[in-house]
């Protein structure tokens, strides 16, 4: 078998996103992986393993290893309740293709000791690595003035819908006064 081949670029990128967020990282040579290094990441909520390589084949590689330092580092470690929100991290700027096949979908929903996320087709750049790690990063803040009104919302969807304004108005002035939209 031959060595597989990380992507030192990509996962620099994701260094400095997570960090970014509030995140403490340390790179980390990954045994057995030839080259390779890895990414421990940690907040106050998600113990991260990172892992980037060049095609999904690197990344199946590098998920065993990494699988195995993390449960390694559990046994070592009392995480607290922040053991149930570890997972292994692979990300890949190649392998768009295969985003929803049966292998991506089986690395993601094998949830031995683990939860893993796949992340393929993820250019090295910060826009595109911090999408790829929204799940683990915190909300924006919202915009000024705050949020539209849901009720708002909900007639502006309506009268996208194809509901006329009015009509879509009433009912949701029904709802909210009557918890119902008869007689709307």
């Amino acid at each position: 078998m031959s060595e597989p081949t990380s992507d030192p670029g990509l996962l620099a990128v994701a260094r400095r996103v997570l960090t970014y967020h509030g995140f403490r990282s340390s790179e980390r040579p990954l045994e057995g992986a030839g080259e390779a290094t890895w990414l421990l990441a940690e907040s106050d909520y998600f113990l991260l393993g990172v892992a980037a390589g060049e095609t999904f084949e690197d990344l199946l590689v590098f998920e065993g290893y990494l699988a195995a330092v993390l449960g390694a580092l559990f046994s070592e470690n009392d995480l607290g309740p922040k053991r149930w929100d570890s997972y292994v991290v692979l990300i890949s700027s190649a392998g768009t293709d295969r985003r929803g096949g049966p292998d991506v979908v089986r690395l993601q929903y094998n949830t031995r000791s683990l939860r893993r996320l796949v992340c393929l087709g993820t250019p090295a750049r910060e826009d595109a690595v911090a999408e790829a790690l929204a799940t683990f990063l915190p909300l924006p803040a919202p915009p000024p003035g705050g949020l539209p009104s849901a009720f708002d919302e909900l007639i502006a969807q309506l009268v996208i819908n194809g509901i006329p304004e009015e009509q879509a108005a009433t009912a949701v002035t029904n709802y909210r006064s009557r918890g119902s939209i008869e007689g709307a």
